[in-house]
């Protein structure tokens, strides 16, 4: 699930809590979010952040056999992992596992559940659906517009805006930019980590706001969600 709608949820896990860890006091502005609906697609640009969110989403929906190529990036050995889906690596550098590979829908879908941890820099084909992502993880605060591209049968429409558009009524639209922005007002360390810097700065929680500036064709209107994460 979009980890944006957790925190509107309520709904905070541990894979919500690392998208916050490397956030101090402050006020962060991230990538555009953006929802293009054409004739017979809906297509999403995002940030890095977003990049398990389209795997996760994308493994949802396919109906046919899913082809990946390109790198996986994991601080983990993963090569029994990938062994189990018949895949052996191209070329292994450091923690950069290069691979080529073809799937059903099923087995796509544990590949994806199998290797959360890790961050699928694939490029991704099957049927109407695709994925393209930028060949590096950017450095921690660098901005990059569009690091992930998906594209979705226009069919997914209402699962795209359920996840996505969750605050707000929108029935009929071309384009949707959403951009948020994380005013991070409060770091709460539990007391058993206060002693201990790596594990505060790990275990730590971020509380603040996140403020949702949403354009649907040119009008705008602006969201808040609590966040403790």
């Amino acid at each position: 699930m979009n980890f944006i709608k957790k925190i509107y949820e309520k709904n905070v896990d541990e894979k919500v809590h690392q998208k916050f860890v490397r956030y101090s006091v402050g006020e962060f502005e991230k990538e555009e979010f953006m929802i293009k609906k054409g004739s017979s697609f809906v297509q999403i640009k995002a940030g890095f952040e977003y990049l398990d969110v389209m795997f996760d989403l994308i493994a949802q929906c396919v109906n046919e056999d899913v082809s990946l190529n390109g790198v996986i990036v994991t601080k983990n050995k993963i090569i029994n992992e990938l062994n189990e889906f018949g895949i052996e690596p191209k070329k292994i550098t450091g923690k950069k596992y290069t691979i080529e590979a073809t799937m059903n829908k099923e087995k796509f879908k544990e590949f994806v559940e199998k290797l959360n941890s890790c961050f699928l820099l694939l490029k991704l084909k099957s049927g109407k659906y695709s994925i393209s992502v930028k060949k590096s993880i950017p450095k921690p605060g660098k901005i990059v517009e569009k690091f992930v591209t998906a594209k979705f049968d226009l069919n997914d429409l209402d699962l795209i805006k359920k996840e996505f558009l969750f605050d707000i009524k929108v029935d009929n639209f071309k384009d949707i930019s959403i951009k948020h922005t994380y005013i991070i007002d409060e770091i709460i360390i539990p007391d058993e980590f206060k002693n201990n810097p790596e594990e505060a700065r790990l275990n730590a929680k971020r509380k603040g706001r996140i403020i949702r500036k949403i354009d649907i064709d040119g009008k705008t209107e602006e969201k808040e969600i609590e966040l403790l994460a």
